[in-house]
């Protein structure tokens, strides 16, 4: 009885896994929006967190996001990739708990609330990671445009010079935002989807002041380069941070794995006399 429900376990594992990853048929296309759906309206009733605006405007521009091999194409569908992967590893590792005949119950559940979250905190990765190169980038990009600028160029003009000879993500949000204009929407418009594309905070302030010169008018290159360097002072402030934080859990570190076995060597010849004391 037990490899007969090994066995179907196996069997509905592996087919999962394989619609999952390899459905071509237009019939399990629609089977799965409509699922997609369903979980959608579940997952919006459940969480609405900016983390989710972020992933799910992530998901919109790239329209396909490659996990672990799987191209997940919407944040339905990431949901559904989640519990997925998730129960399968709790049915697979089960079937190797009763092969071997130990109880992987607890391994199992645990292991199944990893896989359930490690979708997620990748993609959240992947944004992170995206937000801080375009913070490292910015000082530079502003001091260009600044220096542009000054020497007669338009910001449009000079906007075009950094999307075309630098290569970075600060100018490939800039492209974006010129080929949304190219296709009929408004450079406010553009440059508001751009600085949402960008997850950054500073990019957004720079967004805002770009649009309100262009509205206003005025010069805007001794305010984009003092931006630039408050901004450097910023990375510096926390690098020296970090720094600091790093020297603490150096100390902490020499004092537990240091410090203590020491004074275990230097007490253990004593250890002897002390038990006779006692």
């Amino acid at each position: 009885m037990n490899y007969i429900i090994i066995l179907l376990s196996v069997l509905i594992s592996v087919f999962v896994l394989l619609f999952l990853f390899n459905f071509r048929s237009s019939s399990y296309r629609s089977a799965l929006e409509k699922i997609e759906g369903r979980a959608g309206s579940f997952l919006y009733k459940g969480n609405r967190s900016n983390e989710n605006k972020d992933i799910k405007l992530m998901f919109e521009e790239n329209k396909t996001i490659n996990i672990v091999g799987a191209k997940i194409r919407s944040l339905e569908g990431l949901f559904l990739f989640r519990i997925i992967i998730s129960l399968s590893f709790l049915i697979l590792f089960n079937i190797f708990g009763i092969l071997f005949d130990k109880n992987f119950i607890l391994y199992s559940i645990i292991g199944a609330v990893i896989f359930y979250f490690l979708p997620l905190e990748i993609i959240k990765g992947k944004i992170n990671f995206t937000r801080k190169i375009i913070s490292n980038e910015l000082p530079e990009i502003l001091d260009i445009l600044s220096s542009l600028i000054k020497a007669g160029l338009s910001l449009d003009e000079a906007i075009n010079y950094i999307s075309i000879n630098y290569k970075g993500e600060v100018s490939k949000l800039f492209t974006i935002a010129q080929l949304r204009v190219l296709e009929g929407i408004s450079k406010k418009e553009a440059y508001y989807k751009i600085a949402q594309l960008s997850f950054c905070n500073d990019f957004k302030t720079i967004i805002k002041i770009l649009i309100q010169s262009e509205m206003i008018g005025n010069p805007i290159n001794v305010v984009l380069r003092d931006l630039s360097k408050v901004m450097r002072n910023n990375q510096r402030d926390q690098l020296k941070i970090k720094a600091e934080r790093l020297e603490g859990n150096l100390v902490l570190i020499i004092f537990i794995f240091i410090f203590i076995p020491m004074m275990f060597l230097f007490m253990l010849p004593v250890l002897p006399q002390l038990r006779l004391l006692f």
